[in-house]
């Protein structure tokens, strides 16, 4: 199995591409289907509601005819560009300040999308000879997962970054939320996995004391 990073220009979010043989999984679509070039994509899984992780979503479902995956808190909010923050996109990138722009990159406020399969609290995903366990981890937002990849790769969107906290401050977020779901997802997870975070590299991640 072969993870490809790919970086958009949204905030340098991380669109992850599984590769076995000439099949994948995406995870996170943005809006550039080169990487679909010569593979067959099984399916798209969303790891969170927010604007620069779906941005190429319907453009991802037209191009391979791939079903869209997520939550169902998650499919819900994509449906609309208040809740999936493309309406504050730009504005968010005037007052943030953890990743610097040359310039704020195109957006599309009313930008909006539709999931073709939804789950709720966990399910499992077998392909390719891989497991994937998705389960809900709300906190950064409502509809947030976590998508652990044979008890190995974890990747965690946007609630698991290295060497800082988790965002609760954007509209929808929840400090409630994470102490008594999303956390506790963490302490569940096995020891020594490698996390594939929603924004920048890779990281190997030690749940212990966590």
């Amino acid at each position: 199995m072969e993870i490809r990073r790919y970086e958009s220009d949204l905030l340098r979010s991380n669109m992850y591409v599984i590769v076995e043989g000439t099949h994948a999984i995406v995870i996170d679509p943005f809006r550039s289907t080169d990487a679909a070039e010569g593979l067959h994509i099984d399916r798209i899984l969303l790891t969170h509601e927010h604007y620069d992780h779906i941005s190429g979503v319907r453009l991802w479902q037209e191009k391979t005819e791939a079903p869209v995956l997520c939550s169902r808190t998650c499919s819900e909010r994509i449906t609309s560009a208040r809740k999936n923050l493309a309406r504050l996109f730009d504005a968010f990138c005037d007052l943030q300040t953890w990743i610097k722009l040359d310039k704020k990159p195109d957006s599309d406020p009313a930008y909006t999308c539709k999931a073709d399969e939804v789950f709720d609290g966990e399910m499992q995903l077998d392909w390719q000879g891989h497991r994937f366990r998705l389960f809900e981890m709300p906190g950064h937002s409502p509809g947030s997962i976590g998508i652990l990849v044979d008890d190995s790769c974890f990747f965690s969107g946007d609630s698991v970054m290295e060497d800082s906290e988790i965002e609760l401050r954007l509209p929808g977020g929840s400090r409630e939320q994470w102490e008594t779901v999303g956390r506790r997802r963490l302490e569940e997870l096995p020891a020594d996995i490698r996390v594939y975070p929603g924004h920048f590299h890779s990281f190997p991640f030690q749940t212990e004391g966590r």
